[in-house]
């Protein structure tokens, strides 16, 4: 069996709070793979272990990590392993920024643009002036 797996598999998977999810989600990477977890997948389930589980940011980038080294998992490691580090490194940030300034670093569309003053501030975004 193939497929994708939606934040609230991925959620299951890491964190076994409902064990019964957490059997059958389980099951189903016993079963083969390999399963897709999109970009906004992992967005949502890093913003959910923080807002909802309170894990700090590192536990957030570990819980991740251990979902991206799964050998069932196809992800795109290297932007969220980068926009993981940029999030720890930098506590006033989003995950989504991060993520935002890392696909436009690793897609050579640099910069990214914006009115956000901090996240200018702190990563290579370049700040668009008003007049």
């Amino acid at each position: 069996m193939t497929g994708s797996l939606d934040a609230n598999v991925v959620l299951r998977l890491l964190l076994n709070d409902v064990p019964d999810q957490h059997a059958a989600a389980v099951s189903l990477l016993l079963t083969g793979g390999p399963f897709f977890v999109s970009d906004i997948a992992v967005i949502e389930t890093v913003f959910v272990l923080g807002r909802a589980y309170g894990l700090t940011r590192d536990q957030q980038r570990d819980s991740i990590h251990s979902l991206m080294i799964l050998p069932q998992i196809v992800a795109n490691v290297l932007l969220h392993d980068r926009a993981l580090s940029l999030y720890v490194a930098h506590p006033k940030l989003s995950f989504e920024d991060c993520c935002l300034v890392t696909a436009a670093d690793l897609t050579s569309h640099q910069p990214l643009w914006t009115f956000d003053r901090k996240l200018a501030s702190q990563t290579d975004a370049q700040l668009l002036e008003t007049a």
